[in-house]
């Protein structure tokens, strides 16, 4: 039971120190969260930071809304196949690009002897597995 009372006592005082920060500056409640050490006069900032913000306080962005429709009409059949066919034209080209790039040719021949190594090199059991 002691224990609940010591979290109530500690939750109120965060929710007062928070409730501080917000009260005007000389509200009675303020000065005795200050003389307490939970409150705090806050500093105005910069001039350079004063002097970056905008004039007026920016609207609010409402929150779930549905984002607007992109530009431009939607592709036909005919227009997305014809797009198709050029991305599988650049993809054929870019494979013989890196087919004939000598690191690539060696680095994939490479890759398939390991491959074929370790497939071979595994030992075949037989019987049962000895256990410790």
């Amino acid at each position: 039971m002691p224990l609940i009372a010591v979290a109530t006592l500690l939750a109120a005082l965060a929710a007062s120190s928070a409730r501080a920060q917000e009260a005007s500056p000389d509200s009675p409640f303020r000065e005795l969260m200050k003389g307490a050490g939970l409150a705090t006069d806050v500093a105005p900032p910069p001039d350079f930071v004063q002097q970056s913000r905008p004039p007026q306080e920016p609207d609010s962005i409402p929150a779930f809304t549905t984002p607007p429709e992109p530009p431009g009409k939607i592709k036909t059949a005919k227009e997305l196949e014809a797009m198709d066919g050029d991305l599988e034209a650049v993809a054929k080209r870019h494979d013989a690009l890196r087919a004939a790039f000598a690191p690539s040719a060696k680095a994939v021949a490479q890759a398939a002897a390991a491959k074929k190594a370790k497939s071979r090199d595994k030992p075949a059991r037989s019987g049962p597995i000895p256990t410790f």
